[in-house]
């Protein structure tokens, strides 16, 4: 056919099968749940470095499990060990689909994402496990990781501060925190960002006070700042911990000197010991005296007369200078109370506590200020810098509904870069509320202002996806492919790809597999050769029954990724979805797996359609095929039980059970079915054995009559070959003596079709005294494997010890029957015709047998009609009733006790009516014992 014309046409392919649960071949037929045993011993076998028996034995699992979520993790670990990240990522995602809470998996694909470098889908991964663990420090580790590899250095190290917050004790995550801030803090004073530094700075001393460093760069970048009391604060702080520190004390000296704070340097140093120093700055102290005549006389002036505002700017700019701020705030006061209230003296009063570094009266005077002079410019910046900074801290705190109101503010009043901050700020906010309309209408004004930006288009995008309005997120989304070309267009394709693969995973979840099939043909649209979207809609169409569509990706697929044999492995595999299509998937990837015969991807697909395809054979009568195709399996993988338990199959079906028993028993149950399939290789042991003995044991009892009648009998068989001996001996013992009867008998099979069984006896009394039987047994494949039984017979009957008034003791048979098996189910009938004394009769027989775990193990139930007892009791001459209605039903079972014991019950009520007239009853209660050897 063309399918298969197609896929030869790629014979120098390699073909690899990745799995997927769509598409998992139809297992054994008993359904046994032995995952466990698979996952741990691959997990053993990873632990010990032996990652392609692991492998392996994760194949054989997937084989009989497709959909176990830990087996398909295993495999996706097992590629990620091996650096194949896509085929890794294809299988993580599965198990996902299958188990969306495999912790495991997500894991395993933070990894795979990291090392792609796909950190935004990393990140998701992330999220979602510390959803399930939100304690877990390692992965907040990795997600700072990320968020630094992404380039986002805002978000890494927000998030570093705040789980140092969280776990104050941890030693690592505080030590990363730390280092994470000295290079913020080293490339922000690079950038000239003085303020910047001086916030990480303060974060640096706070979390480490036990490093001198801290100090030291903490006063380096205030006095870059020009606040050069802070800075002196800084120092004394540095020298409480470490008084003997030079660099902290020569420091500190620069900075009392360059104030002029002679008063206080000399005596410093000379306490300290530095007497060089101090002669120096003696000396400096002598020449500054001469200059500061002038402050001292405006001091006189401003205490004679306060109001002299000439007075007072030149004793407070002195007083600044030296970084005398309580005295420039007591100026502030008598100057107040004297002219009263101005802008200029609120201004002086501010600049003065933030000098101070007194940042609860700076916020506080600033908002009085504003409330006074909302219209000033100045007032206004000082305003908007106030609320700015409490905006962010409220966002840092997650009191997000708080900030918003401080944003507007800041919207309202700052300028152009204020705004631009407080409207994504704003943005944020909701977006962290759940206020998904009012971020989009923020957004949107945003997308106004700056129509070229297209990170805006992508929040856009996020925005939508959070709604779960999937059409407008990939319209968001294509707005920005539609602008873009090569390399970049490249980029956001990636993320393009990012963004459909978790909307086909939400829809998937909820089993929407039509819709996701349309998201994936869309992702196509925009990206014809990606080959997780042609994986998707492979998968997708298989979901939905398309099998055609999926043949058509597969062929794309192909022709895009001619290296990847994964699509081709995908068009076999749908190709076999038709069973007419085995025998030729079959040759075709027999034919790969001899031209590799090493890929052990390849051995799994092929073992597949193996098992299949000998399933098939096995159910058309063509076991030694399948055993043939199961042997050339097996050299490939001949660790594989599956194979071996269907050859097992196959030999029980020709009936040679020893081989049956040996195959079969690879098979690992679980813990639920272990009791059944012992029962089930107990039976295959029993018919693999070729002698029998049986003790049997009738014992017979009239309804009306106190009399018990029983015959015991000892039995013998032996198989050789396609024949089976037999011979019995029957005895009954009654009140004119004993009776024995010795019966050979002989069984041959012709073929897997036709059975023949002949049998003939001889009695001295109580039994016919010749019985000779032939029948010969055919499986009828028209009539749905109905096998018809025709046979013939002739006795002499016994009439010595019996009430029969017979003239001609010549009885002739001819048997027609019918058995017929359903699932667990065997109903056979048998119609007997007798001539006996020039008198037809007949006898109906209806059996019904139950299998439950073994052909050894059953409940049986039975009825018959007719004019004649049924022939078994003719042969034992229990009762006569000729010429009369008899009827019968019986009950019984059959158990095995062990590999080679079976013991069975079947007990029997027969009505019929006498010779007389009179209708009696007749029980009979068979018991058996056999032993096999």
């Amino acid at each position: 056919m063309e399918i298969i014309a197609s896929l030869k046409r790629n014979t120098s392919l390699v073909m690899i099968v990745l799995f997927c649960h769509q598409f998992s071949f139809a297992q054994t037929e008993i359904n046994l749940d032995g995952r466990d045993s698979y996952i741990e011993k691959a997990m053993t076998q990873f632990d010990r470095g032996n990652w392609d028996e692991g492998k392996k034995t994760v194949d054989l699992g997937l084989k009989r499990y497709p959909f176990d979520s830990d087996l398909k993790m295993l495999s996706g670990k097992y590629h990620h060990h091996k650096g194949q990240n896509e085929k890794a990522r294809y299988d993580l995602v599965k198990a996902l689909q299958i188990n969306p809470d495999n912790v495991d998996a997500k894991q395993i694909l933070v990894n795979v994402e990291l090392e792609t470098e796909r950190y935004s889908s990393a990140i998701c991964y992330v999220n979602e496990l510390l959803e399930v663990n939100p304690y877990w420090r390692g992965l907040w580790r990795k997600k700072i990781e990320l968020y630094k590899l992404q380039g986002n250095f805002v978000e890494a190290n927000r998030l570093q501060e705040r789980i140092s917050q969280i776990y104050p004790d941890d030693k690592k995550l505080k030590e990363d925190y730390i280092y994470a801030m000295e290079l913020d803090a080293a490339a922000k004073r690079k950038e000239g960002d003085i303020d910047g530094a001086i916030e990480i700075s303060k974060k640096l001393l706070k979390e480490n006070p036990e490093k001198v460093e801290n100090y030291i760069l903490m006063a380096n970048d205030y006095l870059k700042a020009g606040d050069l009391n802070t800075a002196l604060s800084y120092l004394d702080r540095g020298l409480n911990s470490f008084p003997e520190n030079s660099e902290l004390i020569n420091k500190k000296a620069g900075v009392l000197a360059q104030q002029k704070k002679y008063d206080e340097l000399l005596p410093f140093l000379q306490k300290k010991g530095y007497a060089q120093q101090y002669s120096y700055y003696l000396m400096e102290a002598a020449r500054y005296s001469k200059n500061q005549q002038t402050h001292i006389l405006y001091g006189k002036i401003f205490e004679e007369n306060p109001g002299n505002e000439e007075a007072f700017d030149n004793i407070y700019n002195y007083t600044v200078a030296v970084q005398q701020y309580d005295e420039a705030l007591r100026l502030i006061k008598v100057q107040r109370r004297v002219n009263g209230d101005s802008k200029e003296l609120y201004l002086k009063e501010l600049a003065v506590y933030e000098m101070m570094g007194n940042d609860s009266k700076s916020i506080a005077l600033t908002k009085r200020l504003f409330e006074r002079y909302p219209n000033d410019y100045d007032v206004q910046n000082a305003y908007v810098k106030v609320i700015f900074e409490e905006a962010k801290y409220k966002m840092s705190e997650k009191r997000y509904a708080e900030a918003i109101d401080d944003w507007y503010k800041v919207i309202q009043y700052g300028d152009e870069d204020y705004v631009y901050v407080a409207r994504n700020s704003i943005f944020n906010a909701h977006v962290e509320l759940g206020e998904y309309l009012d971020a989009l209408n923020v957004l949107n004004e945003l997308i106004a202002n700056d129509k070229d930006n297209k990170d805006f288009y992508l929040k856009r995008a996020d925005l939508y996806y959070r709604q779960k309005n999937f059409n407008m997120a990939l319209s968001a989304y294509e707005n920005i492919l539609d602008q873009t070309e090569g390399n970049q267009r490249n980029r956001f394709l990636s993320g393009y790809g990012n963004l459909s693969t978790l909307i086909i995973k939400d829809l998937v979840e909820v089993f929407r597999y039509d819709q996701a099939l349309q998201y994936a043909e869309r992702w196509l649209e925009q990206d014809p050769k990606n080959e997780l979207a042609l994986r998707y809609a492979i998968n997708l169409s298989y979901q939905t029954n398309s099998l055609e569509k999926a043949y058509l990706y597969a062929e794309s697929g192909n022709r895009a990724h001619p290296n990847s044999t994964f699509f081709i492995v995908k068009m076999a595999e749908i190709t076999a979805e038709n069973p007419e299509n085995y025998e030729e998937v079959y040759n075709l990837l027999l034919e790969k797996v001899s031209a590799d015969p090493y890929n052990q991807d390849l051995i799994n697909a092929y073992a597949q359609i193996t098992e299949d395809y000998s399933h098939q054979l096995i159910r058309g009568e063509r076991s030694p095929d399948a055993i043939e195709n199961l042997d050339n399996a097996l050299r490939y993988a001949p660790n594989n039980n599956t194979l071996k338990y269907t050859k097992g199959i196959a030999y029980e079906k020709i009936k040679n059970y020893d081989s049956a028993y040996y195959y079969q028993s690879f098979y690992v149950p679980s813990p639920q079915e272990e009791k059944q399939f012992n029962h089930y290789l107990y039976y295959l042991y029993y018919k693999s054995l070729d002698n029998e003995i049986g003790l049997h044991h009738l014992r017979s009892r009239p309804g009306d009559i106190d009399v018990i009648n029983p015959i015991s009998a000892i039995s013998y068989s032996h198989i050789d070959n396609n024949n089976t001996y037999s011979g019995r001996i029957n005895y009954a013992g009654r009140p004119p003596g004993k009776g024995y009867q010795i019966q050979a008998a002989w069984m041959r099979e012709w073929n897997y079709k036709t059975t023949t069984l002949i049998d003939a006896a001889w009695a001295n009394q109580f039994f016919p005294t010749i019985s000779i039987n032939a029948s010969i047994f055919r499986d009828i494949t028209k009539l749905k494997e109905v096998n018809l039984e025709l046979g013939i017979g002739y006795r002499i009957l016994d009439t010595v010890s019996s009430n029969a008034n017979l003239g001609n003791r010549n009885m002739f048979n001819f048997v027609v029957g019918a058995t017929k098996v359903i699932d667990d189910f065997r109903i056979n009938a048998r119609l007997n015709n007798f001539i006996l004394d020039g008198r037809y009769l007949y006898n109906l027989t209806v059996n019904g047998r139950y299998t439950l775990w073994s052909p050894k193990h059953y409940v049986t139930a039975m009825a018959g009609v007719g004019s004649s007892p049924d022939v078994e009791l003719l042969d034992y001459q229990v009762y006569d009733g000729f010429s009369a209605l008899n009827t019968m039903v019986g009950a019984g079972f059959t158990y095995m006790f062990a590999k080679n014991v079976s013991f069975g019950v079947l007990g029997t009520w027969y009505n019929y009516r006498n010779n007389d007239g009179i209708y009696r009853n007749h029980h009979n209660i068979f018991l058996n014992l056999n032993v096999a050897f």
